[in-house]
């Protein structure tokens, strides 16, 4: 009898073009007709097809179930004994409801995808990501130098009129530009996004999701932890994490300023933990001195703006409309959701994390506390915890609904690649193939 050998099984990998689509999908997701028949839509769809193709499997835990079920069940009831905790404006509160209950589940099965090819998924994320950011900043840059005639920022205030999450009117924008014409105040930068916050939030998103899918790979290919390959590890563009940090403090929003403060503090930590070794040549003091001549000439033009809304900041309509409004309630609402029309907000929910709560309670408290978790721990082998638990914040805390296929496509950018690193962890320690799986060579660790 011959001995017969067993071929490995291929798995189809994503195509390169595939991340490029992706990313132009995530430069539009606010254009559309209607809420349903828009980018964003097709940038959900499109996502599902790209799963599908590269293979993936869902399983769901018993607590991933059990979580579920507390927030379906306290949800329901919300929708039943104030329906406008759900929606202030939904014609049919049902049918809301069960949208909720849906994005709610696509978000935990983000969480519990295992890839067949982690090291394909996680280079679709790493060229996604780095494509938007090039691309945003390009488009950033090209307005504002005037190189392509018509294209202002005050093109893009008036084209993102038709956003389909934008309800302002042209008349509002026209008397909105006159007064910043009459003051000489610039227009804001928003691109395709219709606010800078959401401008500032993508950029962000797709900077912590390239950190995580280049130190995946390079953990993958056992190069982490070389100070050859810079502060963040192999595979990290360091022009791209500036770039990026440039770009988020250019655009002149507190959210943006935030988060490039928490991208700064993390690049400062990671210095201090390498000081000692750090080697620098005649063409790296070359470099830093420009680095750091851009950065302060970003600084010195966006100074006052953000000294003005630091000293403001308790006056401002937005930081009471996303924070403020969790004064006002009770007990009894972070436990089983908002149940009496007193307290609801007249202008709504504009923090994903105070909406998601006040639907369902406890509920959402779990929901929350467990996606947190989760992150924390997918994220721990690359050292990015507690990054990727604060880009997890800064997508909930967006102003906006937080269920809606739009944000949905901007969480994929985290929990994806995350569950990637997870599901090639835990290959190795079931030791499978290890050129494949293994999540090998110097981990780093801490948050």
């Amino acid at each position: 009898m011959h001995g017969t050998s067993q071929r490995p099984v291929r798995i189809p990998g994503v195509p390169f073009g595939f991340a490029a689509i992706f990313a132009a999908l995530l430069l539009f997701i606010q254009e559309g007709f209607s809420y349903y028949l828009s980018v964003q839509t097709a940038a959900l769809l499109y996502l599902v097809v790209v799963m599908l193709h590269g293979g993936v499997a869902v399983r769901f835990t018993s607590t991933v179930l059990a979580v579920y079920m507390l927030f379906a069940g306290l949800l329901i009831g919300t929708a039943a004994l104030l329906p406008d905790t759900i929606s202030q404006n939904s014609p049919n509160v049902f049918v809301t409801t069960v949208g909720v209950l849906g994005y709610v589940a696509l978000i935990l099965a983000m969480i519990c995808v295992r890839p067949l090819d982690p090291v394909s998924l996680l280079q679709f994320y790493r060229r996604a990501s780095a494509t938007v950011i090039v691309a945003i900043v390009a488009l950033v840059v090209v307005t504002d130098l005037g190189v392509v005639p018509g294209l202002t920022r005050e093109y893009f205030i008036f084209q993102n009129v038709g956003l389909v999450t934008n309800f302002t009117t042209m008349d509002v924008l026209e008397r909105d530009q006159a007064a910043r014409r009459l003051f000489g105040v610039k227009s804001d930068i928003d691109l395709f996004y219709g606010e800078q916050s959401f401008l500032s939030l993508v950029i962000f998103v797709c900077l912590v999701s390239h950190l995580i899918a280049s130190r995946a790979l390079s953990c993958l290919r056992g190069k982490a932890g070389s100070l050859r390959d810079g502060v963040f590890g192999a595979g990290v563009s360091m022009p791209l994490v500036i770039g990026a940090l440039a770009c988020m403090l250019y655009i002149q929003s507190f959210s943006s300023l935030f988060f490039a403060a928490i991208v700064i503090g993390f690049l400062l930590m990671k210095l201090l933990f390498r000081l000692e070794s750090i080697r620098v040549s005649g063409a790296g003091i070359s470099v830093l001195l420009l680095v750091c001549a851009g950065i302060a000439w970003v600084a010195v033009e966006t100074a006052p703006y953000y000294l003005h809304r630091l000293t403001t900041f308790s006056d401002s309509l937005s930081a009471q409309q996303r924070f403020g409004v969790v004064l006002g309630f009770q007990p009894q609402d972070f436990l089983l959701g908002l149940h009496e029309h007193g307290r609801m907000p007249p202008f709504g929910f504009h923090n994903g994390l105070i909406y998601v709560v006040m639907m369902a309670g406890i509920g959402g408290i779990c929901l929350l506390a467990f996606l947190i978790h989760r992150v924390a721990w997918m994220a721990r082998p690359l050292g990015l915890s507690m990054l990727s638990v604060l880009a997890l914040l800064a997508v909930f805390s967006q102003n906006g609904a937080i269920l809606s296929p739009n944000k949905l496509v901007i969480l994929s950018f985290l929990l994806i690649p995350l569950a990637c690193v997870e599901r090639s962890a835990r290959a190795s320690s079931e030791g499978l193939e290890p050129s494949t799986w293994s999540l090998g060579g110097p981990q780093v660790r801490g948050g």
